[in-house]
């Protein structure tokens, strides 16, 4: 696995990669008011969508989550509304104030390795599809990525899945095995708010497919302690900056 890390780290995510010239920022928009508005359209969505279930009762069943309208001959479907759990997680405003999200998240399958900190590293597929379906980015070839480094509503709503594991066959490709599959959406205060990011328009609410395939427990600042043991310890949802340097400690060898 050495051998690729390095190579695929180059490439990164579209919603993490976004240079500032890449990205049009529109007039702001209150954040309370635009996490409410964009809470409703998610529960709008999770309420009229349904997912491949029944394809999961099938141990031996390995492709993707897809996600259809619920009417017609699905109108007796299982909403998503009523499978998803959701998280709350309140973000520190440019006044200092904190306002709420509502994180939901999906898990088709376990998984059955370690649950990723939101500043480890993952090595995971992906797609990030719009409330209306379009598919703004993907990768169905596994890529590694630090948590650290992708948006709020990604780093918060990865850890929810479990790793899996692999084998290596006779030809060095790798068979994975166990891992967990599912989805996490999140409003817009999550993720780039009033920026518009490549083909994602400001102020989307936005929906990631996940597949975690390994997990790689980090120490950033190589201090010999984890970089999850340093990240949050006081719960506020920011990195701890124990010193006051103005480095997070999970990146402060000292």
């Amino acid at each position: 696995m050495k051998n690729i890390f390095i190579p695929i780290l180059i490439t990164l995510f579209a919603f993490s990669s976004c240079k500032k010239e890449e990205t049009e920022v529109v007039p702001v928009r209150d954040i309370q008011e635009q996490s409410i508005d964009d809470n409703q359209s998610l529960e709008d969505f999770l309420s009229t969508h349904y997912y491949n279930y029944d394809d999961f009762l099938d141990p031996n069943y390995n492709q993707e989550i897809i996600f259809d309208s619920i009417s017609g001959e699905n109108a007796s479907k299982t909403p998503l509304l009523n499978q998803v759990k959701k998280e709350v997680i309140s973000v520190r405003t440019t006044d200092d104030t904190f306002v709420d999200h509502t994180l939901y998240y999906l898990i088709a399958r376990e998984g059955t390795g370690l649950n990723p900190s939101e500043v480890d590293s993952t090595y995971l597929s992906y797609e990030g599809v719009l409330l209306n379906g379009f598919s703004f980015d993907s990768s169905t070839t596994p890529v590694w990525f630090d948590l650290t480094q992708v948006v709020q509503g990604f780093r918060e709503g990865a850890p929810k899945f479990r790793a899996g594991d692999f084998s290596l066959n006779d030809d060095n490709s790798v068979n994975f095995f166990g891992y967990g599959q599912g989805a996490i959406f999140f409003p817009s205060g999550l993720g780039y708010f009033n920026q518009a990011a490549g083909t994602i328009p400001a102020y989307s609410p936005l929906i990631f497919k996940v597949n975690m395939y390994l997990v790689n427990q980090t120490d950033h600042d190589g201090d010999g302690i984890l970089s999850a043991d340093e990240y949050d310890n006081d719960g506020d949802g920011l990195p701890d900056d124990s010193d006051g340097d103005g480095i997070a400690d999970y990146l402060d060898a000292d």
